[in-house]
């Protein structure tokens, strides 16, 4: 029995005896708490008829005038005009007095933790301390965002002293006796009422519903003065609950209602925030007039227990920041980093209480921000913009995590489950040895476009997918085969002419001995690897000049890379070496009946990693870009496609390197659709999956799936939504994690990413029937791809080992320069290619003057980085 409930049931026996003391016979007592340190009480009594009030208080209450706070004394005949008795409440109140002096050391659990849906009408309070930081515009966008979506969204405007939500909705005033303040008092004197008699559609068009505060005027100020919400707690009906009773059950069925609370500590906010809502965002400016006060509103919200509760967990309220308005211009970082450092120390101290399942409580994750903008800050009325997608898109994204799966996805029989676990086969390895690669590659617009011979160049950051191009254009079905003048290792056997680290030094050194450029080898080579790659004719023969003798092509061994760099030098020797090779090449490409490509790739590593390789690289590869631009134009069938990464594109200095502007196309995965096909491609190979995809109407043509139809097969593989602290779509909490720090994403980690958590789920062999995999497999797979990730840039860019080593040092991320300084001051030399290659961003200033850096998830978990706030 708690503390409590001993000095309540201390009270009744005292005034128990105080009736059979003054011969008041057959008292009946009830006793509920108060509404601030007494209780409130009910005595009733046939005995007490006659007596007055003072009369049947000397009687009743005496030595309890300091405990009492309310009391009601009566007859049976007078119990019947009162109703029923105050409430009994177990546990604190949603009242500010309860709530900013509660603590709880229980199981911290939010709805969106448990693995069963919540029973909709979703709940989300938009509150702010103070004013002016955008929390009823940030509502309005959300409402509109959320209907655009296909949502039905009921909008409640509880900021009964500055009401105007309906005014961001473009909606007339509301008629009298319409809205939320007549419609509470009606409830509370028990009247019988229609919620649909006080709410206004917004847009016939869309779900979205408003129910105003009410109409201004002397009525309505009269009315605001009866509301008391902290009595609603202690009396038999409470018509907060009947309200959003109403709604639930009305038939606008809404699935989120978003209430816009009164700012300050108003009586209305408290049970808004602690007891109504599932969701609250947090509206602030990390001014330091708001830190206290937000803190202890943090404080409360984790301590509160919402009317969700089922008696057996305890749900708390989940908090979520929205900080606005960010100010334009440098100091822009600064204040969100301030915002994340205070949130960050606010949620450490809930830290032990959340389990492992679920994970702990991070700042980056729950938070925000909202640049300032004067067209937002004026705007009379609301509506869906790509600005108002963008600004307050994450904010929905919040939302909808609190509504129930998609019901097109239904749930995955555990018989199909097991059969789809042991047929799935996810690559683990690079495009080169990707076995099914053809079937799985994803025919993207730049896909589409890197196979078109208008576009010379491809280029990308490492593991975007240049070698899966290249393998798409050698081995696609119809069509002549590509010429292959370079290729990476891997395929050398099929290509034994294609150079690698000893044949271009060698050649680098025949080239200075000659005082010749590279430009005059790529026409030799790439003629001469034309001609050992198409069938032998009688007019593509080597020019005489050039002194090959062309048996020796045919006999066994010979085309191998001695042979090949043996020959290009002695065609080098002739002065005019770079045209008569130009000229062969033409007649090679007018012996051509269709077109081809001229195939290079694997430029990025085949020249070597030491120092002097990458420079070799660096001349050779502007001396390659310098005969394509003089020779492409000369040929009819005969197209140039180079494939090459980004950074050492961007180190090129050659003549006429504008001539390639508009010309070449970047590999980036910037769909989150097109992305994910990349592992869908591979899931629907097994056949179990693929008939789980069937029986909700997905074919198996993945390249011809809608985005909601691959966003249904993703929720199928792996479920649609991460649990615990990291509450978000899976998709997105994929994405984010997978983004290097220039924000490229490679296809081979979310392969890898899935290969491994396939090997967790057959482990695990539980009974989840909500996805094939379920979602949680995510977290401990994503360390395994972390490490994968930096054996891969130790392998192309071991130059980076310095800095890798220090920030496996500093163990901390975001992190200022200076960290990196401290443990060696030779690795801020790689800064420049560190930030290049993605291995940090600028977390705080500007590329030209970096305050502070951060190290992705796709890294940090690999070098032991913990993100700032964690132990």
């Amino acid at each position: 029995m708690n503390p409590e409930q001993s000095d309540a049931d201390a009270v009744k026996r005292a005034l128990e005896q105080n009736g059979l003391n003054s011969g008041v016979a057959d008292l009946r007592v009830h006793i509920a708490r108060g509404m601030e340190n007494g209780w409130r009480v009910r005595l009733v009594s046939d005995s007490l008829a006659g007596l007055s009030d003072v009369e049947r208080r000397n009687l009743l209450l005496s030595g309890l005038e300091g405990q009492v706070e309310a009391a009601e004394l009566l007859t049976s005949a007078e119990e019947e005009w009162y109703g029923p008795p105050p409430r009994e409440v177990e546990g604190a109140l949603p009242v500010w007095s309860d709530a900013l002096g509660q603590s709880s050391n229980l199981p911290l659990l939010f709805a969106s933790d448990l693995d069963e849906d919540i029973v909709s009408p979703a709940v989300v309070t938009f509150y702010s301390l103070r004013g002016g930081v955008g929390r009823t515009t940030a509502l309005a966008a959300a409402a509109r965002i959320l209907a655009s979506r296909g949502r039905r969204v009921l909008c409640i405007d509880m900021d009964f002293e500055a009401p105007g939500l309906h005014h961001l909705m473009r909606l007339t005033e509301p008629s009298p006796g319409q809205g939320v303040l007549p419609l509470l008092l009606a409830l509370e004197r028990g009247d019988e009422v229609d919620i649909r008699d006080h709410v206004q559609r917004v847009s016939e068009a869309e779900e979205l519903y408003c129910l105003p505060s009410g109409r201004l005027g002397a009525d309505y100020a009269q009315r605001l003065r009866l509301l008391e919400p902290e009595n609603w707690y202690v009396e038999e009906s409470n018509p907060l609950h009947a309200l959003f009773d109403l709604a639930s059950v009305s038939s606008i069925q809404p699935e989120l209602i978003l209430v816009d609370s009164r700012t300050g500590i108003s009586p209305i906010s408290a049970p808004l925030l602690f007891d109504i809502s599932d969701l609250a965002v947090v509206c602030f400016f990390p001014h330091p007039q708001a830190q206290l006060g937000t803190e202890l509103l943090v404080q409360s919200l984790l301590a509160a227990r919402t009317r969700r509760s089922d008696g057996v967990r305890t749900i708390s309220p989940e908090p979520r920041f929205l900080v606005s308005p960010v100010p334009p211009g440098p100091s822009a970082g600064r204040v969100r980093e301030r915002a994340l450092t205070w949130i960050d120390s606010w949620l450490a101290k809930a830290a032990d209480r959340r389990s492992l399942d679920v994970g702990a409580l991070q700042a980056d994750e729950l938070t925000h921000s909202v640049s300032y903008s004067p067209d937002m800050a004026f705007k009379d009325f609301m509506e869906v913009s790509p600005a108002v997608d963008e600004s307050y898109g994450p904010v929905v994204d919040w939302l909808e995590q609190l509504l129930p799966q998609s019901s097109s996805q239904g749930t995955v029989r555990l018989s199909g489950k097991r059969e789809a676990l042991r047929e799935l086969n996810f690559s683990r390895g690079q495009a080169e040895v990707h076995e099914n690669l053809l079937d799985d590659f994803v025919k993207t617009r730049v896909a589409i476009q890197a196979s078109d011979s208008q576009y010379p160049l491809v280029i990308g950051r490492k593991g975007t997918g240049k070698t899966a191009v290249f393998r798409w254009l050698l081995d696609r079905p119809g069509g002549d085969p590509p010429v292959v003048v370079m290729c990476p290792h891997t395929f050398r056997n099929r290509f034994p002419w294609v150079l690698g680290v000893e044949g271009f030094a060698a050649v680098d050194d025949a080239l200075i001995a000659r005082g010749a450029g590279w430009s005059r080898f790529w026409a030799c080579y790439t003629a001469l690897a034309t001609f050992l790659a198409l069938p032998r004719r009688p007019e593509t023969t080597p020019p005489l000049r050039f002194k090959i003798d062309v048996d020796d092509f045919v006999q066994p061994g010979h085309t191998d890379e001695l042979f090949v760099v043996e020959t290009v030098i002695k065609m080098m020797e002739d002065a005019q070496a770079g045209l008569l090779a130009a000229r062969w090449l033409r007649d090679l490409d007018k012996s051509l009946p269709a077109p081809r490509f001229l195939l290079f790739d694997g430029l990025d590593t085949g020249f070597g990693n030491d120092v002097a390789s990458r420079n070799r690289r660096t001349e050779a590869v502007a001396g390659l870009f310098t005969f394509l631009t003089e020779a492409e134009t000369r040929l009819e069938n005969l197209s140039f496609k180079v494939l090459l990464r980004l950074d050492i594109w961007q180190q090129l200095q050659f003549e006429n390197k504008s001539h390639l502007f508009g010309r070449y196309v970047q590999l980036r995965w910037r769909d989150q659709a097109d992305y994910f096909k990349t592992v869908l491609k591979q899931a629907v190979r097994s056949r179990a999956f693929q008939a789980i995809l069937t029986d909700i109407g997905i074919a198996s043509d993945v390249d011809a799936w809608r985005t909601e139809e691959v966003f249904q097969a993703w929720n199928v593989l792996i479920g649609e939504r991460m649990k615990g602290a990291k509450t978000t779509f899976t998709r997105n909490w994929v994405w984010n994690r997978l983004a290097d720090g220039q924000g490229d994403h490679s296809p081979r980690t979310l392969s890898q990413l899935f290969a491994t958590a396939v090997e967790w789920e057959m482990v695990e062999r539980g009974s989840y029937d909500q996805s094939v995999i379920r979602p949680r497999a995510l977290v401990p797979s994503l360390e395994q791809v972390s490490a994968e990730a930096v054996g891969a840039l130790h392998e192309e860019f071991p130059e980076l080992k310095a800095m890798v080593d220090a920030l496996e040092v500093v163990g901390r991320t975001p992190l200022v320069p200076g960290d990196i300084e401290a443990v060696n001051p030779n690795a801020l030399e790689q800064l420049e290619l560190a930030l290049e290659v993605g291995l940090i961003a600028v977390h705080e200033g500007t590329q030209e003057e970096v305050r502070r850096f951060r190290v992705p998830d796709l890294y940090r978990h690999a070098l032991g980085m913990t993100r700032r706030g964690q132990a």
